[in-house]
């Protein structure tokens, strides 16, 4: 079902044979006697004026010998009018499924639109059409066709949106386009400064250590982001490897505790250690991979030997917590989130020792 867009007139979209009509009036000239000027029939020469049929290249020559006029200027008009029309057909022509896309993706193209500096259109028949341009689709209705060249990592997540998840992916892009190229990536290297992340975990100002992750990460040739989360799109986050051997990380600000954005973090380091990748460097899905990058996570947060070790003593005991800690170099919130996670403490237990992020936009 279609509807038409407020505001937007057909009568306004004037045909050429208007200006035809004018330029005969201006040289006293019937319809009949031009129609033997160029030799066609009195009737095409009214279909013409009445605007039923266009200006063709042969008829527009034909007027710049009986009317002085160039043929270019006939077929800039009817090249003009074709535009506008098809504007006019465009925008009046948006179903109500298209109208529902974009209310459903509005709150992420107003983050996308703030990140590049342009203003969103607030009318939501141009905000259709400037989501079009921007996603390089004649329809957002085509967003669904695109799901195959995107995976999210979404086996734990509840009500994903492929078009919410599809314009995440352009918010990412977004965030990301500011960085710049890195040189591509070498795994190796990037394993090996593991313990470089993990000093930055003690920097009391998260947005600080965004920003000193992100030149770690970019001399590693990973290019790091953290961008706002919204609801539909993926939980976590997403990893791409890119064909000039570089790789995209994308964190989603979701919430607010410390050790939720660490271990989200590791994880999508241990995608990259581990090379979920496929062909297209999209990431990889399966339940399997998920696991595998938890564990591996964890491990690299906290060793497997001492965590181990640890559980054996059976004390939590706030000390213990602690020089597990710093046996393994991160912060005492990471251990806690751990053993709250297990279900070896509750949820209250030792409650404030894991801070809370206030986040900055980087718009």
């Amino acid at each position: 079902m279609a509807r038409l867009a407020p505001g937007l007139f057909r009568d306004l979209i004037i045909h050429p044979g208007e200006t035809l009509r004018e330029a005969l009036d201006d040289r006293n000239m019937t319809q009949k006697q031009l129609a033997a000027n160029v030799g066609m029939t009195e009737q095409h020469v009214s279909r013409v004026i009445k605007g039923k049929t266009n200006i063709s290249g042969p008829f527009a020559k034909k007027l710049e010998y009986a009317l002085g006029i160039p043929a270019s200027f006939w077929m800039n008009l009817q090249k003009n009018y074709d535009l506008e029309l098809a504007e006019y057909e465009d925008r009046n022509n948006i179903t109500d499924r298209e109208y529902d896309i974009y209310s459903r993706i509005s709150t992420v193209l107003k983050d996308i639109f703030a990140v590049r500096d342009e203003e969103m259109e607030a009318d939501k028949t141009f905000g259709v059409i400037q989501a079009r341009k921007l996603f390089k689709l004649s329809s957002l209705e085509n967003i669904a066709a695109q799901r195959s060249a995107i995976a999210y990592r979404a086996s734990k997540a509840v009500d994903i949106d492929e078009y919410v998840a599809f314009a995440w992916h352009t918010l990412c892009d977004c965030y990301l386009d500011r960085i710049g190229t890195p040189k591509p990536c070498n795994r190796e290297t990037l394993s090996g400064r593991i313990g470089a992340v993990k000093a930055i975990m003690f920097d009391g100002d998260i947005n600080k250590a965004i920003a000193d992750l992100r030149g770690l990460f970019f001399d590693l040739g990973i290019r790091f982001a953290v961008v706002p989360h919204h609801k539909g799109a993926p939980v976590h986050g997403m990893t791409r490897l890119n064909t000039d051997g570089t790789i995209d990380l994308c964190l989603t600000i979701r919430g607010s505790k410390a050790d939720i954005f660490w271990f989200s973090l590791f994880h999508e380091i241990a995608h990259i250690l581990n090379g979920d990748f496929v062909d297209d460097g999209v990431d990889v899905q399966t339940e399997e991979a998920e696991r595998e990058a938890d564990r591996l996570a964890a491990n690299l947060l906290i060793s497997e030997e001492s965590y181990v070790n640890f559980l054996q003593a059976r004390s939590f005991d706030y000390e213990d917590v602690s020089t597990l800690a710093r046996e393994n170099h991160v912060p005492e919130y990471i251990v806690i989130g751990r053993l709250q996670n297990d279900g070896l403490i509750g949820w209250n237990q030792y409650r404030g020792k894991i801070p809370s992020y206030k986040w900055k936009e980087e718009y």
